[in-house]
Protein backbone atom coordinates (compact mmCIF):
# COMPACT_ATOMS: atom_id res chain seq x y z
CA UNK A 1 0.00 0.00 0.00
CA UNK A 2 2.58 2.51 1.06
CA UNK A 3 4.09 2.19 -2.79
CA UNK A 4 0.46 3.08 -4.25
CA UNK A 5 0.74 6.20 -1.75
CA UNK A 6 3.64 7.16 -3.48
CA UNK A 7 2.74 6.79 -6.49
CA UNK A 8 -0.14 8.67 -6.03
CA UNK A 9 1.58 11.70 -4.13
CA UNK A 10 4.02 11.87 -7.16
CA UNK A 11 1.43 12.12 -9.76
CA UNK A 12 0.02 15.04 -7.49
CA UNK A 13 3.38 16.57 -7.52
CA UNK A 14 3.57 15.96 -11.23
CA UNK A 15 0.41 18.04 -11.89
CA UNK A 16 1.03 20.77 -9.70
CA UNK A 17 4.60 21.37 -11.25
CA UNK A 18 2.92 21.58 -14.54
CA UNK A 19 0.66 24.30 -13.12
CA UNK A 20 3.48 26.40 -12.36
CA UNK A 21 3.27 29.99 -14.19
CA UNK A 22 -0.50 28.91 -14.62
CA UNK A 23 -3.57 31.16 -13.50
CA UNK A 24 -4.66 31.18 -10.14
CA UNK A 25 -7.17 28.91 -8.91
CA UNK A 26 -9.14 31.72 -7.17
CA UNK A 27 -9.16 35.13 -8.37
CA UNK A 28 -8.30 37.64 -5.79
CA UNK A 29 -9.36 40.62 -7.27
CA UNK A 30 -7.58 43.86 -7.02
CA UNK A 31 -5.38 44.56 -4.14
CA UNK A 32 -6.77 47.90 -1.97
CA UNK A 33 -5.07 50.66 -1.84
CA UNK A 34 -1.75 51.60 -0.09
CA UNK A 35 -2.77 53.53 2.77
CA UNK A 36 1.03 54.64 4.59
CA UNK A 37 -0.01 55.19 8.24
CA UNK A 38 3.29 56.19 9.32
CA UNK A 39 3.59 59.19 6.61
CA UNK A 40 -0.11 60.10 7.39
CA UNK A 41 0.98 60.48 11.21
CA UNK A 42 3.72 62.54 10.54
CA UNK A 43 1.90 64.86 8.35
CA UNK A 44 -0.32 65.34 11.04
CA UNK A 45 2.18 66.12 13.69
CA UNK A 46 4.03 68.28 11.37
CA UNK A 47 0.88 70.45 11.46
CA UNK A 48 1.13 70.14 14.78
CA UNK A 49 4.65 71.07 15.30
CA UNK A 50 4.69 73.97 11.98
CA UNK A 51 1.73 76.16 13.02
CA UNK A 52 1.95 79.04 15.47
CA UNK A 53 0.31 78.74 18.65
CA UNK A 54 -2.72 80.31 19.48
CA UNK A 55 -2.10 84.01 19.94
CA UNK A 56 1.47 84.45 18.89
CA UNK A 57 1.97 87.27 16.51
CA UNK A 58 5.56 87.49 14.43
CA UNK A 59 7.19 91.23 15.56
CA UNK A 60 8.89 92.17 12.39
CA UNK A 61 12.36 92.26 13.21
CA UNK A 62 14.84 95.65 12.26
CA UNK A 63 16.97 95.32 9.93
CA UNK A 64 20.45 94.98 9.93
CA UNK A 65 21.80 96.32 6.62
CA UNK A 66 21.34 100.00 6.30
CA UNK A 67 18.67 101.77 4.00
CA UNK A 68 21.97 103.86 2.83
CA UNK A 69 24.41 100.56 2.32
CA UNK A 70 25.22 100.16 -1.75
CA UNK A 71 26.99 97.23 -2.92
CA UNK A 72 30.42 98.58 -3.43
CA UNK A 73 30.23 99.83 0.42
CA UNK A 74 29.14 96.07 1.34
CA UNK A 75 32.30 94.54 -1.17
CA UNK A 76 34.94 96.89 0.74
CA UNK A 77 33.99 96.65 4.20
CA UNK A 78 35.93 93.73 6.34
CA UNK A 79 34.05 94.96 9.23
CA UNK A 80 31.65 92.26 10.69
CA UNK A 81 28.05 93.41 11.30
CA UNK A 82 26.97 94.25 14.64
CA UNK A 83 24.26 91.90 14.46
CA UNK A 84 23.53 88.69 11.94
CA UNK A 85 21.95 89.43 8.94
CA UNK A 86 19.51 87.03 7.92
CA UNK A 87 19.63 85.10 4.55
CA UNK A 88 16.24 86.72 3.06
CA UNK A 89 17.36 90.38 4.42
CA UNK A 90 20.67 89.43 2.05
CA UNK A 91 19.38 87.92 -0.32
CA UNK A 92 16.52 91.10 -0.98
CA UNK A 93 19.36 93.62 -0.70
CA UNK A 94 21.78 91.75 -3.36
CA UNK A 95 18.37 91.26 -6.00
CA UNK A 96 17.94 95.00 -4.99
CA UNK A 97 21.40 96.06 -6.34
CA UNK A 98 21.09 93.66 -9.34
CA UNK A 99 17.85 95.23 -10.30
CA UNK A 100 19.57 98.62 -10.42
CA UNK A 101 21.80 97.74 -11.97
CA UNK A 102 20.26 95.77 -14.80
CA UNK A 103 21.62 92.41 -13.83
CA UNK A 104 18.35 90.65 -12.43
CA UNK A 105 15.35 90.73 -14.56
Amino acid sequence: REGGDNALAASRLRVNRSQVGSAPAYDYGDPPPYFNKGLDHWNKQRVKWTEPPPGYKRTPKRPVLSIDLTYEELLMTNKPFHKPVSLQEMVDFLVDCWEQEGLYD
